[in-house]
């Protein structure tokens, strides 16, 4: 994929349409824009750590991709923390 900028376009087309979707539900329930929006980039930033991670676990069928993701998150957020 890092030689193919086509597929390099398709995954951010598809990173940009989760993020969409993520700021559209969270703006539903009533969360506000701002919010919403980080909310929604994060979740792509989890996912996508979430899912390397599984990938170099051999797809681990266990636990499968859910707590790589969460575990990605919890990175995320700890890091969040320490910017303030």
């Amino acid at each position: 994929m890092a030689a193919s900028a086509e597929l390099q376009e398709r995954a951010a087309l598809k990173s940009a349409g989760l993020a969409a979707a993520m700021t559209d539900a969270l703006q539903v329930r009533g969360v506000p824009d701002l919010i919403a929006h980080a909310a929604g980039e994060i979740g792509v930033l989890a996912f996508k750590r979430g899912f390397s991670e599984w990938l170099e676990a051999y797809h681990d069928p266990e636990g499968g991709l859910a707590p790589y993701t969460a575990a990605a998150l919890e990175d995320l957020r700890a890091a969040s923390a320490s910017l303030s």
